[in-house]
């Protein structure tokens, strides 16, 4: 009888000694969990879990000494707090939180706490409002500020010429300050913040005026002592530049263009493989002789009429300042013809055009024009040649013309892929490139001839055509993060 008693003795004494055990080891963690603060609680959205109340309050101070980063659009500004006079109360933000502290300690507290850890919950997020003050004032004379100094109008583009291009035109700017206040106000009020995007308002950028354009070819052109005209026109929207665009020139192989359309003219057909491979020669390779069987084909066998024929078809389409009056390289005991056009006859520049064979860079460029248009289904050429010169021939001439890959002239100038149809030409006097160019921005005509009394060096005008074919691209496509050559 005494050994049994004596065996529960010992057993509740152990179930005891547990309880006390277990009781003191949960009193320990939780005086423990006491003095860090607990998952879940914020101050101003900031987590401060994990550290002790001292941490927590220095570090809600200090999170209120940062500069918060303001973005106008590219623009960076620092906003210091104590610009807008912002202040932390730290008496009334520390009583807000020995306020939700003080709930978690005494009996409940540690009752709660057994709760929690016997049922595995997790304490409810809880957040705590730091007390600040801030001058609305300052906010708003600082967004006057970044208004006063970034809002703009629309800026025209603006001519770079030592890297021969320009600045991009930009839209115009306004800060929106009723919709930015409250987001600069929230941002200032949140520790978590520190970096914010004003809302601006754009206003679109208008159509940049071609005289920007003009004024730049020209300036680059300052130092060239012989005579120069060059025509551009968009054709996105019918502007246009002319720039002595209307005097006489060498027309060079540039109206080979008008001789491949000319004998599309006579065929009743889809050229054969034959005459597709002559037509290519002329257009893509620029090759005299192939032309001048063209020519011949024009002229019932005689070139010098097909040359007259190609000079009737010019003339139909307008082009009243061109003419082929022999074929190429055969002026030899042929004497120069007296064709009077309203471009020689002018007494202001003289080129010395060949007298064989003259054109205007205005000409030429509207050739090219006409014939995209033609490519179209519109344009001179399909409203005076309905049924000889069809959609297809001119787009085939269009594509032997952006087979002409040689990389110098007007295309040297832009970026390197760019897709252009052009016929360049070139005698010891005088140089010439016409081009029609399929860019983002626009598609554009360009066509420039560069006159030089005896001898025109290449070494002088290959890099002028080359800036002149970088800065007209450029102008259209002022955006374009394509690598120039």
């Amino acid at each position: 009888m005494e050994k049994k008693n004596s065996g529960c003795v010992w057993f509740f004494f152990l179930i005891f000694t547990t309880l006390i055990l277990t009781g003191a080891w949960l009193y320990t963690g939780w005086q423990s969990h006491q003095r860090m603060l607990p998952q879940g609680l914020t101050i101003g959205g900031l987590g401060m879990g994990g550290r002790t109340r001292g941490q927590a309050l220095a570090t809600i101070a200090e999170a209120y000494t940062n500069p918060i980063t303001v973005r106008y659009r590219q623009h960076t500004i620092l906003l210091v707090p104590e610009m807008v006079e912002l202040s932390l109360d730290m008496e009334a933000t520390t009583a807000n939180l020995d306020t939700i502290l003080l709930a978690q300690t005494g009996l409940e507290g540690f009752v709660q706490y057994l709760l929690n850890l016997i049922a595995g919950k997790q304490r409810q997020p809880q957040e705590i409002t730091p007390i600040l003050t801030y001058s609305r004032e300052r906010v708003d004379a600082f967004l006057k500020r970044v208004a006063q100094q970034y809002d703009h109008p629309p800026l025209a583009p603006v001519p770079l010429p030592e890297a021969e291009t320009f600045r991009p035109p930009q839209p115009g700017t306004t800060l929106d300050i009723d919709t930015a206040r409250p987001l600069l106000i929230a941002a200032m009020l949140s520790p978590v913040i520190n970096e914010i995007s004003l809302p601006v308002e754009l206003e679109p950028i208008p159509l940049s005026s071609m005289d920007f354009l003009r004024e730049a070819l020209v300036a680059r052109l300052a130092g060239f002592t012989g005579v120069a005209g060059f025509f551009v026109k968009d054709l996105n929207t019918g502007r246009e530049i002319c720039y002595h665009c209307k005097v006489a020139f060498a027309g060079l192989s540039t109206l080979k263009i008008g001789v491949a359309l000319t004998y599309y003219r006579e065929l009743d057909a889809p050229p054969t493989p034959q005459q597709t491979q002559l037509i290519s020669a002329t257009l893509a390779e620029s090759d005299n002789a192939t032309t001048n069987q063209l020519l011949a084909a024009i002229g019932a066998g005689n070139p010098y009429s097909g040359a007259l024929e190609v000079t009737e078809f010019l003339w139909s389409l307008g082009m009243e300042n061109s003419f082929l009056a022999v074929p190429y390289d055969l002026k030899e005991d042929t004497p120069p013809p007296n064709i009077a056009t309203p471009a020689n006859t002018r007494t202001d520049f003289n080129t010395e055009p060949d007298p064989y064979i003259q054109t205007t860079p205005l000409d030429i460029g509207f050739l090219l024009e006409t014939l995209s248009q033609c490519n179209q289904g519109g344009g001179n050429i399909r409203l005076l040649y309905p049924r000889t010169v069809t959609p297809a021939e001119c787009e085939d001439t269009l594509a032997w013309l952006e087979e002409n890959q040689i990389n110098t002239l007007l295309q040297a100038g832009m970026p390197e892929g760019t897709r252009v149809a052009h016929k360049h030409g070139w005698t010891g006097d005088t140089h010439a490139d016409v081009a029609l160019v399929y860019s983002p921005g626009a598609k554009f005509i360009l066509s420039v001839f560069l006159y030089q009394p005896e001898w025109l060096v290449w070494e002088e005008s290959a890099p002028t055509f080359a800036s002149l074919g970088q800065l007209t691209y450029r102008f259209f496509n002022p955006e374009s993060t394509e690598e120039l050559p």
